[in-house]
């Protein structure tokens, strides 16, 4: 059936994410028995003390254009910001090359190869700094896959996964000192993760819901995060313009971390429980797909030292390939 490729090809195409300041995994795309690559960008900004009533901005000036920023400051080495201005933030500008292919019809095997731009601004101090962070390889199971001969569609998929340290994580300033991890474009830990994902659709609506539990190790300098979960709700539906296929949908995402722990002391600060909401935009022209969405805080829980988060933008588009050969075959 046509309507359940395209929406499988292209919903399950739409980014899921965890926690971009927690290092926690980046995305999870499983969709019908089609091989792809995929060229994605995402922003996220947090600015704004909450616990003195200051509001957060998704458009904060300087936090997304590349800046000729004054030499790699960092703000007091304890971590904490001493005159919490209403002027600072932290931006994550990241570019994904991701990968998909099928060896199984129920096994897939995917990467992530990650480059990010960190740029924060604490009191009159700013920082940036550009590489390539940790890339991720990870694989799936169908479970439940019953697609084309029923009326209700279902699928579940199982995974599992490894990020690999090979992302810089000892990032110097100018005053020759490391500066903070949560700055870093790697973690110089090797984690693993597991994932979950449930998808269920009739006609022209559907549902979808992805969990991930994430197991942080710890690095050279006694660094780790605590494990954290993201948990991912989604509405969707699909109509077509002609040769296109459009599918709009709402996404609720609940990412939770205790935080940094240095030294097996947990840095205050550091912590993310936030709750974010929004929509998003797919649209499908034969093997393309262009993926957008926003998504903007509806609750957080953050001490005195947290930035809030002020919300996430993602644009992406992927190629897919139809692919009717595998490297083990179904013996069914």
């Amino acid at each position: 059936m046509k309507f359940l490729r395209v929406t499988i090809l292209l919903f399950f195409s739409l980014p899921i994410f965890a926690c971009d300041l927690c290092g926690s995994f980046m995305g999870i795309t499983p969709y019908d028995n089609q091989s792809q690559l995929c060229i994605l960008h995402r922003y996220r900004v947090f600015n704004g003390y909450r616990n003195y009533q200051q509001t957060s901005r998704f458009t904060e000036p300087g936090a997304y254009k590349t800046m000729h920023d004054p030499g790699m400051l960092n703000h007091d080495s304890s971590g904490i910001t001493k005159n919490h201005s209403s002027k600072d933030y932290e931006s994550y500008k990241i570019i994904e090359l991701r990968g998909k292919c099928f060896f199984h019809p129920r096994w897939e095997l995917n990467f992530i190869l990650p480059f990010q731009q960190i740029k924060t601004k604490y009191d009159e101090e700013k920082n940036k700094v550009t590489g390539m962070a940790d890339p991720s390889l990870f694989a799936g199971y169908h479970l439940i896959k019953r697609l084309n001969d029923y009326k209700i569609k279902q699928r579940l998929i199982i995974g599992a996964g490894i990020k690999l340290p090979l992302g810089v994580s000892d990032q110097q300033n100018d005053d020759g000192e490391r500066m903070m991890l949560i700055n870093q474009n790697g973690t110089g830990s090797i984690d693993h993760f597991y994932y979950l994902n449930y998808m269920l659709s009739q006609k022209r609506w559907g549902v979808n819901s992805n969990s991930i539990f994430k197991i942080n190790g710890s690095n050279k300098y006694h660094e780790r995060y605590a494990c954290s979960y993201n948990q991912v709700f989604s509405l969707f539906s699909r109509f077509e313009i002609k040769a296109l296929n459009v599918f709009p949908s709402i996404f609720a995402n609940y990412e939770y971390c205790k935080g940094l722990f240095v030294n097996d002391k947990l840095m205050e600060g550091t912590n993310v429980n936030v709750l974010l909401l929004g929509p998003a935009l797919d649209i499908s022209y034969k093997s393309f797909v262009l993926n957008t969405s926003f998504q903007f805080n509806v609750y957080e829980r953050v001490s005195s030292q947290n930035l809030s988060n002020a919300g996430r933008f993602v644009v992406g588009l992927t190629y897919n390939f139809k692919q009717e050969k595998y490297l083990i075959k179904n013996k069914n």
